[in-house]
Formats: structure tokens, C-alpha cells, sequence
């Protein structure tokens, strides 16, 4: 089985790309416009899905944060050899 170093890197690095896809993913980049003109648009709906979504979005810079974290941590460890 590898090192220690190694496998924190490992999960630092998963931890990371986990995170940054979810950043995308909950992004307002991707998030479909309002209709505006439409009188039976659900604007609590929209807010609920905002508000989950910023949610996640905040989360998921923490994971993002706590990956690189892992990755600088993991530098400082003494390699077995």
C-alpha cells in the first residue's frame, strides 16, 4: 500500500475536482434566465432554488478550500521510503 503522502494527495486532489465541478455546477452561469413577461412565473420558487443553490455553491468552495488544503498538507509529510 502507498505512503501516507500520497493517499492525503490523492484525496486532496478528488476532493478538489469534486468541488470545482460542483462550483460549475451551481454556478448562475447555469442557471436558465427568468421569464420576465410570464404573469404565473413562481418567484418563490426561483427564490428557493437560489437560495439551495448558493447554499451549495458556498460549500463547495469550502470542499474546493479544504482539497487544496490537503494537497499543501500533504507536502510537508516525510516520504517513507
Amino acid at each position: 500500500m502507498g505512503d501516507l503522502k500520497t493517499a492525503i494527495n490523492s484525496v486532496g486532489l478528488i476532493m478538489t475536482i469534486v468541488g470545482v465541478y460542483s462550483v460549475y455546477h451551481n454556478s448562475p452561469l447555469n442557471m436558465s434566465g427568468i421569464d420576465g413577461g410570464n404573469a404565473s412565473t413562481d418567484f418563490k420558487a426561483i427564490k428557493r432554488q437560489t437560495s439551495t443553490r448558493n447554499v451549495r455553491l458556498k460549500m463547495s468552495v469550502y470542499v474546493v478550500i479544504a482539497g487544496t488544503i490537503l494537497q499543501l498538507v500533504s507536502n510537508f509529510i516525510a516520504s517513507s521510503q
